[in-house]
């Protein structure tokens, strides 16, 4: 039943959200497993390969699969697609199991990871987008990616502590086909659970080069360019905070739990609040606060009790801008009357640019000039993103401005 967004529902039921948000922890947690590839290829005395390789092939997968998840999407619908991404990565699982066995099969798993992830990341938000009016898509939309990143962030350690305890990685990479098989089954769940629920027609799904361009080309460019510097900050951050950490006699183990632990907590607190702030506003805190927060990180000299203090902002400030400019990004391009569908994958993609392209330009920023250098350079992208917003909303935190 096809109906305008504005006369869609407000919230989902628990029936329907509960299996969707169970798939997407299990999901991203599958996805996360590859943190102990390292480890892995170490336990069983694999020199010959790296994780590195095994990721790179993974990459490829990512953007080729990223630019057709939108074509699977429209013929065989969208929680279809999810479910065979979750089946995928099932099957990713299992590749990575038997790697003991036939060693090649570590680089078919890389590629089934990368490939599986993409589809599902890039199409989870469009089952939310077109059952939501678009005042409430902030507020699942964070519900979303709160999952995923407490699946991202108990992968590792859970994953650890198994394979200590049983003395086998192996044994990690089938649980977690299990777990993708049940979530293949969750999201079949949800797709019976929504057939006859309200919706917005999905007029267009499949992405072209022309259909991006038109995207990037109008006002909803603006928060695409905005995710992915965001999305740069985060992949500074990640792939060089044990860098960082050295520079201060720090532990870097201390940034990652701080991280998902307070991204995971204020996610699923504070979703029900977000969506009744201004959307202007709101991006414009989330921004200054983690350019706060890089600002405490230069400032640091060893501190501890400053490194988690600064590591909490940044997880609120980049924590929530994800949903929160996605969620502008849709909405925007709904008042254009421009593909919504179309322009959630552009976003995405844009998340994965900045995702994957930073790390080049920072390690070369932190191998010339010190890991300060890659935290100055940052904060300008900050910076740049605060100007952007002013572009989109000129005055708007100085007056009144129209809801999200």
């Amino acid at each position: 039943m096809n109906q305008a967004s504005e006369q869609l529902p407000e919230t989902m039921r628990v029936a329907v959200l509960a299996p969707f948000l169970i798939a997407s922890v299990v999901l991203a947690a599958a996805y996360g497993s590859s943190f102990l590839l390292p480890d892995y290829l170490l336990a069983i005395k694999l020199s010959g390969i790296s994780a590195g390789s095994i990721m790179s092939a993974g990459m490829v997968a990512t953007i080729v699969c990223a630019s057709t998840a939108g074509w699977f999407a429209q013929r065989y619908g969208v929680v279809q697609t999810a479910s065979l991404a979750a089946f995928m990565m099932a099957a990713a699982m299992l590749c990575l199991a038997a790697v003991p066995l036939a060693t090649p099969l570590a680089y078919l798993g890389g590629m089934l990871l990368g490939a599986s992830w993409s589809v599902y990341f890039i199409l989870a938000p469009l089952q939310l987008i077109h059952y939501l009016r678009p005042a409430a898509r902030i507020k699942y939309l964070t519900l979303l990616s709160g999952s995923q990143m407490a699946g991202l962030g108990l992968a590792a350690p859970i994953g650890h502590l198994v394979a200590q305890s049983t003395g086998s990685f192996s044994l990690v990479y089938v649980g977690l086909a299990i777990c993708c098989a049940i979530a293949t089954a969750c999201l079949d769940l949800t797709r019976r659970r929504m057939r006859d629920d309200p919706h917005m027609a999905m007029k267009s799904v499949v992405l072209t080069p022309a259909s991006a361009l038109t995207i990037m080309r109008a006002k909803t460019g603006i928060p695409i360019v905005m995710i992915a510097l965001a999305a740069c900050v985060f992949t500074g951050l990640s792939t060089y905070q044990s860098a960082y950490a050295s520079s201060r006699g720090l532990r870097p183990e201390t940034f990652f739990v701080t991280f998902t632990a307070v991204a995971v907590l204020l996610r699923f607190s504070i979703a029900a609040f977000v969506n009744k702030i201004p959307v202007a506003r709101l991006a414009l805190g989330l921004i200054l606060l983690t350019l706060v927060s890089l600002a405490l990180y230069v400032a640091n000299s060893g501190n501890y009790g400053l490194y988690i203090g600064s590591t909490a902002a940044f997880a609120l400030g980049y924590g929530l801008s994800y949903a929160t400019l996605n969620a502008m990004a849709v909405n925007l391009a709904e008042r254009m009357e421009l593909p919504v569908a179309i322009t959630s994958q552009v976003f995405t993609i844009g998340y994965f640019v900045g995702l994957l392209g930073f790390p080049y330009f920072a390690e070369m920023l932190v191998s010339h000039h010190g890991v300060d250098a890659m935290l100055y350079a940052m904060g300008l992208l900050m910076v740049l993103n605060i100007a952007l917003l002013g572009v989109m909303y000129p005055r708007a935190w100085m007056r009144p401005v129209a809801p999200n």
